[in-house]
């Protein structure tokens, strides 16, 4: 395979689905292979098929991100400083889940209203 796995976990990854880019300075890097839910913490386990030429940092962040207002999700892969890569099924310890743009938009009108 031209890919290798990484794992990634979210407390809300909607948007999310097998197939989705992974993206790195807005580059794609790889895609969304599986998405499961841990049955301890209750977090979405994504699945990460990162092509081989590409080394990720041990100390990179992930994030779930939107194309625009109406776009679709992508994970964005945020790399650190490390000279370490991940190695083929380590996970990324920092994540950032999805943002609901209602719930956006319901804070903003609440603090407007105040």
């Amino acid at each position: 395979s031209d890919n290798y796995a990484l794992k990634a976990k979210f407390f809300s990854a909607d948007g999310v689905a097998p197939g989705i880019d992974v993206r790195m300075s807005g580059v794609k890097v790889g895609s969304v292979g599986d998405l499961t839910l841990d049955p301890k913490t209750f977090e979405a386990v994504v699945s990460l098929d990162i092509g081989k030429q590409f080394e990720v940092p041990s100390d990179t962040s992930a994030k779930i991100s939107s194309d625009g207002l109406l776009g679709g999700s992508y994970i964005s892969l945020e790399p650190g400083g490390s000279e370490y890569p991940l190695e083929p099924g380590e996970e990324i310890e920092r994540t950032q889940g999805s943002v609901s743009l209602i719930d956006l938009l319901g804070k903003a009108v609440h603090s407007a209203t105040q």
